[in-house]
Parts: C-alpha cells; structure tokens; sequence
C-alpha cells in the first residue's frame, strides 16, 4: 500500500507523509495481513491514479458520506474493493482467520455484505466481543 491510498487528497496534499499520523495502525497492519491472506491487489482509494475513490480510508469531518461518527473519521476504517475475487469471497478469508483479526484487535467490525456489494468495510473499533460485529451500513 501507499500512503495515499488511505489518505483523501485534501488532506494529502497538506500533510503529505505526516498524514500517517491520522491513521490507527491497527488498520493498516489488518488490511495488509487480510490482502496478504486474499493475495489478490486491493483498491482503497485511488485518486492519486486518477480514479474516482478518495473517501475509502480516511474521511474528513465535515464529509456528506457516511455516518456522523464513522470510523472512517478517526482513520480506523477501510472499505476494500478487491481485484480478482468476490467481496463474498474476502469475507470468508475473513471469517476463517477471524480469530487472529480480531484478537490482535486488528479487525473487529464488518459491514453486513448483503447491503455493500461493491466493497467490503472493515474498522478496527473496539468491540470488547471475540468475534467480529457485524453492523448495517
């Protein structure tokens, strides 16, 4: 991954390589260990490439999308869309290595799959549960 990728332009183009300070590492360390286990590349955002994605990571305060609270605002979500499987497909991967992801508090919330088809969110909120929380968007 880049940094961009996590990052949204506006705040990139500040902040630059600092804005790895708004991250929760635990997202980072998560999304890397599941797209090691998917082995397939992985978009988040994709502005920088010119692509149309730039809230998957990192959101800012004031965004229209998503929740007031959202995860995504205090740089503990992620919304991947993987190349080259199913987002059904990554949430197995998901649910057998379920007990790592979320022991070591790197995952601990899913997005019902059922009603964001085009990606899968992941955060790393805590949860105080043993198993993932798996929440409508």
């Amino acid at each position: 991954f880049y940094l961009d990728e996590f990052i949204p332009p506006e705040i990139y183009s500040v902040r630059g390589a600092k804005s790895i300070q708004l991250l929760d590492d635990r997202i980072i360390k998560g999304v890397t260990l599941l797209r090691k286990y998917a082995d397939v590349p992985f978009i988040i955002n994709n502005w920088a490439k010119g692509g149309n994605f730039n809230e998957s990571g990192l959101r800012l305060p004031n965004t229209r999308t998503g929740a007031k609270w959202s995860q995504h605002k205090f740089g503990r979500a992620d919304d991947v869309k993987p190349q080259g499987m199913t987002i059904a497909e990554l949430y197995q991967i998901l649910l057998d290595h379920e007990d790592e992801f979320v022991s070591q508090g790197l995952i601990t919330t899913i997005e019902n799959i059922e009603k964001t088809p085009g990606w899968l969110h992941i955060d790393c909120r805590y949860t105080g549960l043993d198993k993932f929380l798996i929440v409508d968007p």
